[in-house]
């Protein structure tokens, strides 16, 4: 009865001693865990100065003097908004008004508006909406759509081009235009200057006359020629404009340069003589 006894014993304190081994399996946790928390916290905590100097000696290994990261700081939480240019928004509100315009008044054969690298260009077909063949007059009608638009264009504040185009037809009739150069530029001026009568600043808009050499749609027939003859009216990118001149204010003309070398050479020649 004894020795069952101690059997008995032993296999109580051989069943405890294994129930306790969890204990090592969740120490061994707790110590990764806490070399994990570490090892963040240390990266989190960056040094500025090695952190600048391995920057520069990167870049200049890699032949790029005096750059460093472009993270100048440590990780942040602090987000700056994209926002869209004024004149960007401006536009998409624009066109969006002049789609709605279009569909209101019935005019998706004869009105076209679309996106480009410019801006927003509002397409008018010319075939018995703007002008009679091979005249510059703006028909009566006419007017009214033209209205329409100024008063979309003054709520804007972007510059405006008016362009003329025609097709390859040659002008054989005897009419006061020689070729298709005057007759789409004399169609350009006069709707620009229907626009500045509506109320649309001067200051801001200029025309030019393409005559046929940009058509939409290659001439093959009467209905491509008919989406050719067209005025085109370009509210330009704002952005576009200011860049532009500011280049040219920036940027001296290759003449300038030129005398201005001239002058530096005949100095020296004075000089040395």
């Amino acid at each position: 009865m004894a020795r069952k006894k101690k059997e008995g014993g032993g296999g109580q304190e051989m069943e405890s001693a294994g129930m306790m081994r969890w204990l090592l399996t969740y120490a061994d946790m707790l110590t990764l865990l806490f070399a994990l928390f570490v090892i963040l916290f240390s990266m989190a905590q960056v040094d500025q100065q090695k952190a600048r100097a391995l920057a520069m000696a990167l870049g200049n290994a890699f032949g790029i003097k005096g750059q460093v990261s472009v993270m100048d700081t440590g990780g942040t939480t602090d987000t700056k908004p994209v926002m869209m240019p004024q004149s960007q928004v401006q536009l998409t509100t624009t066109r969006e008004r002049v789609q709605t315009w279009i569909l209101q008044k019935r005019l998706e054969r004869d009105v076209k508006v679309r996106f480009n690298e410019r801006g927003i260009v509002i397409s008018l077909m010319t075939d018995k909406l703007l002008f009679n063949p091979g005249s510059a007059e703006i028909l009566p009608k006419t007017k009214v759509i033209l209205s329409d638009i100024a008063e979309i264009i003054k709520t804007t504040t972007n510059p405006v081009v008016i362009e003329g185009h025609s097709d390859d037809t040659p002008i054989t009739k005897v009419t006061r235009y020689n070729d298709n150069w005057e007759l789409s530029t004399m169609r350009a001026v006069n709707v620009l200057q229907n626009l500045i009568v509506k109320g649309v600043a001067p200051d801001r808009m200029s025309a030019a006359g393409y005559g046929q050499y940009k058509p939409l749609v290659p001439n093959i027939d009467d209905m491509t020629r008919a989406k050719n003859r067209r005025i085109d009216i370009v509210l330009l990118k704002a952005d576009l404009i200011n860049d532009a001149e500011k280049a040219s204010r920036e940027m001296p003309l290759p003449s300038d340069l030129k005398i201005r070398r001239q002058i530096e050479k005949e100095n020296i020649e004075s000089i040395t003589y």
